[in-house]
């Protein structure tokens, strides 16, 4: 969490500044690319660890877990006991995803959360998460460097270059956009692949 130089965000509208910096950072859940999931705890224990944290009751924990790795289409009985590094790449973003969502935030962010991922994996997993995110009614602010991935998964998309945003317009709309940044990540969808 970087001190603003000037502004304000606001969340739940309240200044940033204002927020216990321990109680806003578990009000955020965060999914990253390489998952960042603690390879000596369980499945079940890297999930439901903000829960825990904030001292919810054990059986409200487990039953937590249970409900989000169905969610994200993980059977709870054949991975609540495993470790991170007995699965595959993509089950192991869904353990991610599903850790944010753990305690219930309002807001989650990921960042390049499907990069590191094979063509076919990431596919599945970008139509999974666009599935689970209209039945969540969650803010999202998801970071990618694939136009197409944005395309796909965003209500809206905001193009940034040297950390200014030139661009926020809903999919279609900034397919239509006249700024040269955007043309160029939009020309690069037209380009044969070779």
């Amino acid at each position: 969490m970087i001190e603003l130089t000037r502004g304000r965000i606001l969340i739940d509208g309240k200044a940033t500044r204002d927020w216990d910096p321990i109680h806003l950072r578990r009000h955020i859940g965060y999914v990253i690319q390489e998952t960042g999931l603690f390879p000596h705890f369980t499945i079940g224990r890297n999930v439901g660890l903000v829960p825990a944290l904030e001292r919810w009751p054990g059986e409200k924990v487990a039953a937590r877990v249970r409900e989000l790795l169905g969610m994200v289409g993980l059977d709870p009985d054949d991975f609540l006991d495993r470790y991170p590094a007995q699965l595959s790449g993509g089950q192991r973003q869904r353990v991610g995803v599903a850790r944010a969502l753990a305690a219930d935030p309002p807001i989650v962010l990921m960042d390049e959360p499907f990069g590191a991922l094979d063509p076919i994996t990431r596919a599945e997993l970008q139509r999974e998460f666009a599935r689970l995110a209209s039945q969540l009614h969650k803010t999202i602010v998801f970071v990618t460097h694939d136009v197409r991935e944005a395309l796909i998964l965003a209500t809206r998309i905001g193009l940034f270059k040297d950390g200014h945003l030139v661009e926020m317009a809903r999919p279609r709309e900034f397919l239509q956009s006249t700024d040269a940044e955007a043309r160029a990540f939009i020309d690069s969808l037209q380009e044969p692949v070779r």
